[in-house]
């Protein structure tokens, strides 16, 4: 199991961009783990598309982000300091590309473990979370995606829940999670809504519960069952009535995916904004 030590996190220097550095400050100081702060920027084009003149805007546009990144990461810093033990190993970087191709290749070329992306949403939904550029990157990268809202509020990532489809492989992605983040001394709730297209199953919740109770007694961890034909709204309740602070979810989950995302608006998620979203990446064997 390889420790979260490598986190990313792209920015665009917006207020949401702001509010999940913060959230990666703090897990970066509890995980003592590093933060590589990316800007992806286009290249600049002047009239006629003359190459000197192209090179010269490019360049300027470098300088200016640079710039930005410093002020970016200081501000945050500073936001955040007092519950902060030990301010982690910060490093910038300005590359020139497309958001999503950019955050793609860094990720497999510096072995990254997690990316953290701040999200906008609206009429507080998620309902931009799986827009262009987070999409595409959870959809091409190896590595753990963090979807930060941009109003969630920090946390401390005390009460996490679980999504589960009840496959052969949760217990090992639960038991995986929760030494992920060991640090934080989470209380997980372990979720699962049945429906009539509830289908592929190999566990019940019984089989969960027995076998954490059997193999890790000293876990806090609460399994329920929960019907509802509109998984995603029935999360956001749960989510609610719980106070969670952190939702998981394991890829692949196809059936879970198409349970989640409305056929004619596959971009559409019905969480809650305040509610950041962690895409648990399955290990490859």
């Amino acid at each position: 199991m390889k420790k979260i030590k490598r986190i990313l996190f792209p920015t665009d220097f917006s207020e949401a961009a702001q509010n999940a550095f913060r959230y990666t400050l703090l897990l970066a100081d509890k995980l003592e783990a590093e933060i590589q702060v990316l800007h992806a920027i286009y290249p600049q084009y002047e009239g006629m598309d003359l190459p000197v003149m192209a090179s010269q805007a490019t360049k300027k546009k470098i300088e200016v982000a640079r710039s930005m990144l410093e002020a970016f990461v200081d501000t945050s810093v500073d936001m955040v300091a007092d519950l902060l033990e030990n301010t982690a190993t910060i490093e910038t970087q300005v590359e020139i590309g497309s958001p999503a191709s950019t955050i793609t290749s860094f990720s497999q070329r510096d072995d990254i473990e997690l990316i953290v992306m701040g999200t906008q949403g609206e009429h507080n939904t998620l309902e931009k979370l799986f827009g262009s550029v987070t999409s595409e990157v959870i959809e091409r990268t190896k590595c753990h995606v963090l979807a930060i809202p941009e109003e969630a509020k920090l946390e401390k990532l005390q009460i996490l829940a679980f999504a589960t489809d009840l496959k052969e492989a949760d217990p090992y992605h639960i038991w995986e999670l929760t030494k992920q983040l060991d640090p934080f001394h989470p209380i997980l709730h372990c979720v699962h809504v049945e429906s009539e297209n509830d289908t592929g199953k190999v566990l019940d919740m019984n089989d969960l519960e027995t076998f954490f109770s059997l193999h890790v007694p000293s876990l806090q961890i609460q399994f329920h069952q929960l019907k509802g034909e509109n998984l995603s709204t029935t999360l956001n309740d749960f989510a609610e009535t719980y106070d969670v602070d952190l939702m998981v979810m394991t890829t692949p989950h196809r059936n879970f995916f198409e349970r989640l995302f409305h056929k004619s608006h596959t971009r559409h998620m019905a969480l809650q904004t305040r509610i950041p979203l962690l895409i648990f990446r399955e290990e490859e064997h």
